[in-house]
């Protein structure tokens, strides 16, 4: 962080003096000094509202007094010169006070700093003792953060493999999502179970991806350490998949999603569960829970706004609240020199049987929606030959008998089929909608028998604009299902 430094000639001034000097002229400028060793004085600037302070640093050696002014608030840059200003004001001070401070204030003020040094013994005792009981407890001391660098590698490394590929780096390809396996509700619960992984490795747009990723080291640096590896990583992938599973509730819809952030609030909820036991010393906890919650709270609500998956985000942040809480249970052990090697088999057979039962209470729903691509796709060939103009009379007909009739009855077929389905009503009312459109729609195709085989368009004009007021009607209808 910036500092600025400044060096004052003592002139042969003993060390007490000069350092009883410079406290007298700290306490002229309404500075006010903390802490005090062997040779130092420590303290800062006033804080107020448009500035935090400096740290000032006193420290005489060889004859001199060297004063430092350093920003201790995360600052990049002392732009003002803040810093430098302090010194030389300082300097100012010590010289006014050497010329004017008496010698009883000089006894004084030598009193005094010997108080803060024994003050300051006694407080770095305590802060030591404390620095070790949160290494311990949070497993600090020679940790490394390698899962959290290895998934955020896979990330990164899938994101330019899907650039590549065309899933966009701002705008986003949503086809390319579902080609490398987010989470999308049709495909997901018609089998491909391995969605609920893969999704939680797959951003949309660079932007998604960063914020994910520093969210992820932030909290990383603290829970991989105090967890270990294992615990950690599965509790990631167990987070991530629960989430997955709550967004495939929420949106009944269909969705499809992906990102890291499900599995992220997860480990927000598991460190959240963590700080609310005595596991973590209460002199970091506090600070914590206060970081913890402005992130909860700030993400969650960005999530109302549309396109962000808040199912997810929820979904992660409560399974990992439970995780936690299993967790503790096993640290505590630990910590009594047990082991409790069932809890890691535990939370991910958990997992999985939730995974499991959801998507096997919810299959019909992914066939169903299946099938309603499947539609889809059958009235795009079905109706490219009535839009096509180059087509002749007989080419039309032998079209419509050859490919228009067969596909909707198909189309019949596969809809009449999704009535033994275990879906919602109104799902089911969607269905046997689709059926009297594909109905409608061979209607259609009689007319154009007839205005190829009689050429009456007097009479079946009127017939076949009606059928497609009809159909209008009912594609309206079933639009609002």
């Amino acid at each position: 962080m910036p500092k600025h430094e400044q060096t004052i000639a003592l002139n042969n001034m003993d060390t007490d003096t000069a350092l009883a000097v410079g406290y007298q002229a700290m306490k002229n400028l309404n500075w006010p000094v903390q802490f005090a060793g062997e040779n130092k004085l420590l303290g800062n600037t006033p804080k107020n509202w448009k500035t935090y302070g400096q740290q000032i640093l006193l420290a005489v050696e060889d004859n001199l007094l060297t004063v430092t002014s350093e920003m201790g608030h995360g600052e990049s840059f002392d732009v003002l010169g803040k810093n430098k200003k302090s010194t030389e004001a300082f300097a100012k001070a010590f010289e006014a006070a050497k010329n004017t401070t008496d010698s009883n204030t000089i006894e004084n003020n030598k009193a005094t700093i010997n108080t803060l040094r024994e003050a300051t013994t006694v407080t770095a005792a305590r802060e030591q003792k404390e620095a070790v009981e949160i290494a311990e407890a949070m497993n600090l001391e020679g940790s490394n953060l390698y899962v959290t660098y290895a998934i955020i590698a896979i990330n990164v490394l899938v994101f330019i493999l899907m650039a590549i590929n065309g899933a966009g780096i701002f705008e986003t390809n949503g086809l390319v999502h579902i080609k490398w396996g987010s989470n999308y509700s049709a495909l997901t619960l018609s089998g491909d179970w391995w969605r609920l992984v893969t999704n939680v490795f797959i951003h949309f747009g660079i932007i998604h991806l960063l914020m994910n990723m520093y969210c992820l080291y932030t909290v990383g640096v603290y829970l991989e350490p105090m967890l270990g590896k294992v615990k950690y990583t599965v509790a990631y992938l167990c987070t991530g998949v629960l989430a997955s599973i709550a967004s495939l509730w929420w949106h009944k819809e269909g969705t499809n999603s992906a990102g890291a952030s499900g599995a992220i609030f997860g480990m927000y909820g598991l460190f959240l569960a963590l700080l609310t036991t005595s596991l973590i010393p209460q002199k970091v906890r506090q600070a914590l829970l206060q970081s913890i919650g402005i992130f909860i709270f700030y993400n969650l609500a960005y999530g109302m706004k549309s396109g962000v998956d808040n199912a997810a985000h929820i979904g992660g942040l409560l399974s990992g609240f439970v995780i936690g809480y299993i967790y503790v249970l096993g640290i505590k052990k630990e910590k009594q020199g047990q082991k409790l090697q069932w809890i890691v088999p535990a939370v991910v057979l958990l997992s999985l049987g939730i995974a499991y039962g959801y998507l096997q209470q919810n299959k019909d729903i992914g066939k169903f929606d299946a099938v309603l691509k499947e539609i889809e796709a059958i009235e795009e060939k079905a109706i490219a030959p009535l839009n096509d103009t180059t087509l002749t009379d007989p080419e039309l007909k032998s079209k419509i008998d050859s490919l228009c009739y067969p596909l909707w009855i198909s189309a019949e077929t596969k809809l009449k089929a999704t009535e033994q389905y275990d879906i919602s009503a109104t799902m089911h009312t969607r269905a046997a909608k689709l059926v009297e459109y594909a109905k409608l729609r061979k209607e259609e195709l009689d007319i154009y028998l007839k205005l190829i085989n009689t050429g009456k368009s007097e009479d079946l004009i009127p017939q076949l604009n009606d059928v497609r007021k009809r159909m209008n009607d009912l594609g309206s209808e079933i639009q609002k299902l």
